[in-house]
């Protein structure tokens, strides 16, 4: 084991980058109609989840980066016809049922909000990661490390809602 620390960006990239080809492989294969199935009425859809988790890891690496979430900078809010706000949070399960993208657009949504997303974080300064940040504005400041570590874990744990969807969906067999 080396003596040299962990950078943090590092660990936080290498997690982001499992967790985008965890998701990518959990959507492999789906028909739309999978995409945008939900189990009850009042659940979420892997593609509304797809969505939601990357408009927030868009929001978070925007502002600590000081830089324009691609969801408005690169005109994904217009081809969406949603609000340059939108992120799911607070949606109803009629907005949820509703939300029905075409699958290019919402692939290529996600994946450009991953790309912008890594590069900003490894491109945080130790300064960066201690400057007071608030996740949400209801929220108290803190550094922006914790702030990405909520990010992380937001992340991820939709990822695994969404792989749990595909099982749930498919059968086991969907691992290969």
């Amino acid at each position: 084991m080396a003596d040299t620390p962990i950078d943090v960006r590092q660990f936080a990239v290498e997690i982001l980058e499992a967790a985008h080809r965890a998701l990518g492989r959990a959507v492999d294969g789906l028909t739309d109609e999978q995409v945008y199935q939900q189990p009850s009425p009042d659940t979420n859809s892997i593609g509304w989840l797809a969505w939601h988790l990357s408009r927030w890891k868009d929001r978070y690496a925007a502002r600590v980066s000081g830089q324009p979430e691609v969801w408005v900078s690169e005109g994904w809010a217009e081809r969406f016809g949603m609000d340059a706000d939108a992120t799911g949070l607070g949606d109803t399960p009629e907005q949820v049922a509703a939300f029905r993208p075409d699958r290019e657009l919402l692939f290529g949504y996600v994946a450009a909000a991953h790309r912008t997303t890594v590069e900003r974080v490894a491109a945080l300064t130790d300064e960066d990661l201690e400057q007071p940040h608030r996740y949400m504005e209801t929220q108290e400041p803190r550094p922006v490390w914790r702030g990405l570590t909520g990010t992380i874990m937001d992340f991820t744990q939709h990822t695994g809602q969404i792989a749990y969807l595909r099982g749930l969906i498919t059968g086991f067999g969907w691992r290969g």
